[in-house]
């Protein structure tokens, strides 16, 4: 599954391409010639957002993806993979048990991200392309990504934004990426039936020329803190 893969044409891909090139520059440069034509790819980053799931090994087709135990709220980075239908298989790690098997269609030269999401019981996926522009001096670029099962409906207040990062997200919704300009900000995520407010976290720092991912996490009635409802902010993406 993991592959060489011809140049980009996508703008992230080509950043994304860029940057996981820099440290093997060097010991390529004598051999460029010498590659053969680089077979097409689209790029995925997956996300392991299944609170009670447990330690998971992730396979596309039969060729498997991870290296070590897949956990709750850890992410393997972009990795290309062969465009075309692909079926995703979920399983515990180092066992026989499949907890999941569905099918995504890739496409030549996007980048998308995976996310798993519910109780294990109920384990699904979904796959988004990140689509974003090139962030700019001065701004940084977010989407929010709902993945909290039992949480409900939610507003995403960015404190001192006038703009909501969210309005009435239900679980498994997501936003597109958003520009705003760089800072550090408190977030308040919200409950869109009460106006309770569920999560809080402050001093989040959004850097420019970043883009970012926000993530809704974790159980709201839970009594393992572990699994917990919180947010997780995520890097996609650098312009250096």
């Amino acid at each position: 599954m993991f592959e060489r893969f011809k140049p980009f044409t996508n703008v992230a891909a080509k950043g994304i391409l860029s940057a996981a090139l820099i440290g093997a520059s060097v010991s390529l440069t004598s051999c460029l010639d010498e590659m053969p034509p680089l077979p097409p790819a689209a790029y995925i980053s997956i996300y392991q957002g299944s609170p009670d799931a447990p330690a998971l090994d992730i396979y596309a087709n039969s060729n498997k993806v991870n290296n070590d135990p897949v956990n709750f709220s850890e992410a393997l980075a972009y990795s290309p993979f062969y465009i075309g239908q692909r079926s995703f298989k979920i399983s515990s790690y180092n066992a026989a048990t499949t907890l999941l098997e569905k099918e995504f269609t890739l496409e030549e030269d996007l980048v998308y991200s995976m996310f798993l999401m519910d109780e294990v019981a109920d384990m699904d996926a979904i796959l988004l392309e990140d689509d974003w522009e090139d962030p700019i001096a001065g701004e940084a670029q977010i989407r929010f990504v709902h993945l909290s099962p039992d949480a409900g409906e939610v507003i995403v207040e960015i404190t001192e934004s006038e703009t909501l990062l969210a309005d009435d997200i239900a679980f498994g919704d997501n936003t597109d990426f958003d520009s705003f300009e760089g800072g550090t900000f408190d977030i308040a995520v919200k409950s869109a039936a009460t106006g309770d407010t569920l999560v809080f976290a402050e001093n989040i720092e959004l850097e420019e020329k970043r883009v970012y991912t926000l993530v809704l996490r974790g159980l709201l009635e839970t009594d393992d803190q572990d699994l917990s409802i919180d947010l997780q902010l995520i890097t996609n993406y650098i312009h250096y």
